[in-house]
């Protein structure tokens, strides 16, 4: 039993988003914040309906309809002046800060000298959704709208690692554009509902936005980033591969060519695809030496940036255009396909408008 929270350890574990029981000592941030922002009172939900607050997420919000409702909780603007000032933020993210543990015996709260690696913030808003009862619909919604907003939302105690934006937008090329959240909440459930059958695919949907979320921790190293980022877009093929009555049987050199003509997206030049008549050893080259032969570029992890020439993949702003790849495939995968913004270039630092179909 136990979890790091916002540098607070509880007897020894560090398990991103496990829930507090009991004591935990002193860290970088209060836990006491924690508890007093926890204890307002809203509303209760009915038998039938399952509700949680979640954050941290900076702006007001206040919907609510016979399907769900989202309330900004009543501190909102204390809150968010105190993730601001904040003294482990820098540059729109917020780090936990060293790891402080409480001794048993003697009673005194010791610095590590490592920074805590999960960590909590104060939730900001309680979603609530009725007539239904699965608190798992209520953490892919949370998860879905971690995406759309671009920065990371969680109903757990501890579901931040190493750290996390406290600006919208931050993780995302795109704003959203005539909808609200509202409209994010309705696509999800749409998806849920769809998806019944296949368990699964809501847990691999929250992967592809966790994986890409942890590809742009300021401090990856690029290794590190491209693992992330590849891991996504194999997710996203087992997601859109399971919806064909028929699964195609491609090799790894084919799968993301083969997503991309699937939705009209415009094909990167890094993608590997057909060439000349051949496969490409591109980017599926670069991910079989990183994850059989730990070899990133032909260096060991860690010792190479880039291709330096040594790859047929063109190395420059990849990881952004990968990013970005999987931004549109999601859009897709979640019941938005003919939507304008998936079959936009990924070759671009653009923001663009996204307005969901309705």
């Amino acid at each position: 039993m136990g979890c790091s929270l916002m540098g607070c350890s509880l007897m020894g574990c560090s398990l991103v988003g496990c829930s507090l029981v009991g004591w935990c000592t002193i860290g970088p941030k209060s836990c006491e914040a924690i508890s007093i922002v926890t204890r307002q009172q809203f509303d209760a939900p009915s038998v039938c309906d399952v509700s949680a607050e979640f954050g941290y997420y900076p702006d007001f919000f206040d919907g609510a309809n016979e399907i769900f409702s989202i309330q900004t909780k009543r501190d909102h603007e204390s809150i968010v002046n105190s993730v601001i000032d904040d003294p482990n933020v820098l540059e729109d993210w917020i780090y936990p800060g060293a790891q402080r543990q409480l001794e048993i015996v003697s009673g005194h709260v010791c610095q590590r000298p490592y920074n805590t690696r999960v960590f909590g913030l104060p939730k900001t808003h309680v979603l609530t959704l009725h007539k239904t009862e699965d608190r798992g619909d209520l953490d892919f919604v949370v998860w879905c709208l971690s995406f759309f907003v671009g920065m990371r939302l969680t109903t757990t105690d501890a579901g931040f690692f190493d750290a996390t934006p406290i600006k919208p937008g931050k993780l995302v090329d795109f704003v959203l554009s005539s909808c609200a959240l509202s409209d994010v909440v309705q696509l999800a459930l749409n998806y849920l509902k769809s998806e019944r059958e296949s368990p699964l695919a809501p847990k691999r949907v929250e992967a592809v936005i966790h994986a890409l979320f942890l590809a742009q921790y300021p401090h990856n190293l690029p290794f590190e980033q491209f693992q992330y980022l590849y891991m996504a877009l194999d997710a996203c093929f087992s997601l859109i591969k399971a919806k064909e009555s028929k699964p195609p049987r491609l090799k790894h050199a084919e799968r993301i060519d083969w997503m991309c003509n699937k939705f009209g997206l415009p094909v990167p030049d890094w993608v590997d695809s057909n060439r000349d008549g051949g496969v490409g050893v591109g980017l599926s080259s670069v991910r079989n030496y990183a994850f059989h032969e730990a070899l990133f570029f032909g260096q060991p992890l860690g010792f190479a940036v880039s291709g330096d020439g040594q790859s047929s993949v063109s190395w420059s702003d990849v990881a952004l255009q990968m990013r970005a790849l999987i931004c549109r495939l999601l859009i897709a995968i979640l019941g938005d396909p003919g939507n304008d913004y998936v079959r936009k270039s990924v070759n671009t630092r653009q923001r663009y408008r996204l307005k969901l179909s309705s």
